[in-house]
């Protein structure tokens, strides 16, 4: 979901009161939309850092990382450079602050070296990603941040059209938050409309193959052409599966987001939903932002290989239900 600026550090600074700021943040999107910007508020609010630039920023608790070299990537070497930073012991309360700007210039070599970093990530330290190609970052790496996509504050909020199918599901969920059969009953219509979009998008693809082979059919078998693409075809098939999961998951990230926004009286809010407002009013903030994380912990599960069922029985009753905790 995208977030301006200020929404975006409206919503860290109530996790930081809560004592809930991730150790990694993947925050997109172009510098004129300000994520400069919020990587200063950040250090203005962690380290007491003040700079009217990520170039100005000195303070001994803060690093930034920028590509270098004639080829403009981060190199190892730059990776390497902030190691004995992190390992820093600070006093009770401070917190170390590494910004990597223009994250997608990571080298192999640098990617797959703070990759450890983000799977033991050091106390008392939030390491910020920032980026306009999200997609160009190992997934490993993007899996391991919460990410905050920041757009211009003149764009409203959008939905796709899986999300708008889902946005019924989500509505009837809200409007009984708190409630385990309603997340039961939110994660039967997951797997509902996830089933219904599966079967389309094969139908689609596998259509698409068809006629393909039918147009080069012209001294071709067009068995073996079809056999032959069968692997891409399922590949295909599965890739744009997996977008319309992570779509629908992020209509919840959007709606909760949108909550929190509205509970800590942020400027520039248009809940995409009429329960949004309601669901802002009834419960803590605390209580949505763990409903938000345990969406991405949902999301981080099924990238890996779990038992599905009953990952989405536990996540969904953490997410709607009554321990979101």
């Amino acid at each position: 979901m995208p977030f301006t600026t200020n929404q975006a550090f409206e919503l860290l600074k109530r996790a930081h009161a809560s004592g809930r700021m991730p150790h990694a943040l993947l925050v997109t999107g172009a510098p004129e939309c300000g994520t400069n910007r919020l990587a200063l508020q950040l250090a203005a609010l962690l380290c007491d850092a003040k700079a009217d630039s990520l170039e100005n920023l000195m303070h001994p608790n803060c690093r930034v990382v920028r590509p270098g070299s004639k080829i403009r990537t981060i190199t190892i070497n730059a990776i390497r450079s902030v190691e004995p930073f992190l390992t820093l012991c600070l006093p009770e309360g401070e917190t170390k602050l590494v910004i990597v700007c223009e994250a997608d210039r990571l080298s192999d070599d640098s990617a797959n070296s703070f990759l450890k970093t983000l799977e033991e990530p050091p106390p008392q330290t939030l390491i910020v990603l920032i980026t306009e190609m999200p997609s160009k970052l190992l997934p490993t790496i993007r899996s391991r941040c919460i990410r905050l996509d920041i757009a211009d504050s003149s764009m409203e909020e959008h939905i796709n059209e899986a999300q708008k199918r889902f946005l019924p599901a989500v509505r009837a969920a809200l409007a009984n938050l708190g409630s385990d059969v309603a997340a039961l009953v939110l994660r039967y219509d997951f797997q509902e409309l996830l089933a219904r979009e599966r079967e389309e998008i094969s139908d689609r693809i596998t259509s698409a193959v068809k006629a393909e082979a039918k147009s080069i059919s012209e001294g071709t078998d067009i068995r073996d052409w079809e056999a032959q693409q069968k692997d891409t075809t399922a590949a295909a098939i599965e890739t744009e599966y997996l977008s319309r999961r992570t779509q629908m998951l992020e209509l919840l990230t959007l709606c909760f987001g949108q909550a929190v926004l509205v509970a800590s009286h942020a400027p520039d809010v248009k809940p995409i939903t009429p329960e949004i407002e309601t669901v802002a009013q009834k419960f803590p903030v605390a209580n949505l932002i763990a409903r938000m994380h345990s969406v991405d912990d949902l999301r981080k599960d099924l990238n890996y290989n779990v038992q599905e069922a009953l990952t989405l029985d536990a996540r969904f009753t953490q997410i709607i239900g009554s321990s979101p905790l």
